[in-house]
């Protein structure tokens, strides 16, 4: 193998390498308590929702990149790799809204719960989401007819 076929791997790596990094130092700095909450009752009271979100995130995110083979789009193509994003974001979004509606819990404390599951400050968290929102707009708008 050549260094070229080494490019990717090594990034990925490095990456997350440098994730695991910031997350081990912004869980350091996490609160310990929310309304009254310690992080594991909170995680414990809200287990249901995460474990929801972070399937629907992995099964937003497989869909998007299954368009790949299965809908014939070029590898070079961004509209199912903005789409697989944009829905691994909508979609845990929508369960950190809807499930604590339907049984009555707070949506705040959920996506506090959500976070703290994830090892990271809440900005940290909602702040991809909401980048993952914007690629499902740029996605959507790049499967929209052209007028020509």
């Amino acid at each position: 193998m050549d260094i070229q076929s080494w490019g990717p791997a090594v990034s990925g790596v490095v990456g997350g390498i440098i994730a695991t990094g910031l997350v081990a130092y912004w869980a350091r700095g996490l609160q310990t308590h929310y309304r009254g909450w310690s992080r594991a009752a909170l995680r414990r009271r809200h287990r249901t929702t995460i474990r929801a979100a972070n399937t629907l995130f992995f099964a937003g995110l497989l869909g998007g990149l299954a368009l790949y083979p299965l809908g014939g789009f070029a590898s070079n193509d961004h509209r199912p790799a903005f789409l697989g994003f944009g829905l691994a974001s909508l979609l845990p979004l929508l369960a950190l809204i809807v499930i604590p509606f339907l049984t009555g819990r707070n949506i705040r404390e959920a996506f506090v719960a959500f976070a703290v599951g994830q090892g990271a400050p809440v900005w940290a968290t909602c702040l991809p989401l909401a980048g993952g929102l914007v690629c499902l707009a740029v996605a959507l708008v790049g499967f929209l007819p052209s007028g020509s």
